[in-house]
């Protein structure tokens, strides 16, 4: 019906009940005015269309923040001899400081440890901070304190928040890994 009347507005055409009665110059600047009127509407519909989605994705003020543990999900997976992958999943909202990734064992040699590149954020707590959204897979080279041991502990700190206003104090874990 919406569209049927602009169609009827900018064209000049009589909308049902209405007589058309002008001399030419004001038929012109009806016309002008009609159209102006519908490119206005289109245009305002237009951008809020295109306004949802961008407001859609800010965190939901209502929300109630997750625990911690289950915010920053933690698995684990040896995928050799020597290496082994730690793997967070972050849910939407939700992320994890780069530098606040800490690991240290009794058991195994740290050798090296690495990350994918992280994102820049303009953090309220710290301020411009490398963060991790979504998934963040640790690569570890281990080697194993005594020769010949295969299994052995572990420790991981890491710390993360919610966009909605809420800072994990830091999470401390333990893993087992076996087969190394």
């Amino acid at each position: 019906m919406l569209i049927r009347h602009l169609f009827h507005r900018i064209y000049a055409l009589p909308v049902s009940g209405e007589n058309i009665n002008y001399n030419r110059l004001d038929y012109m600047n009806k016309k002008k005015s009609d159209y102006f009127c519908a490119l206005n509407t289109l245009i305002l519909l237009f951008l809020c269309c295109t306004a949802f989605p961008v407001s859609a994705q800010e965190t939901p003020y209502d929300a109630e923040p997750l625990e911690a543990e289950e915010a920053f999900q933690l698995d684990h997976i040896v995928t050799g001899p020597s290496v082994a992958v730690i793997r967070w999943q972050i849910p939407q909202f939700y992320y994890l400081y780069k530098d606040k990734f800490a690991f240290s064992s009794k058991d195994f040699i740290i050798e090296d440890i690495q990350f994918p590149t992280a994102q820049i954020k303009d953090d309220p707590f710290f301020g411009a901070s490398e963060v991790y959204h979504d998934v963040v897979e640790a690569t570890l080279r281990l080697t194993p304190i005594t020769k010949n041991q295969k299994n052995g502990i572990l420790n991981i700190t890491y710390q993360g928040c919610w966009e909605g206003g809420i800072c994990y104090p830091q999470l401390k874990t333990s893993l087992t890994l076996s087969g190394l």
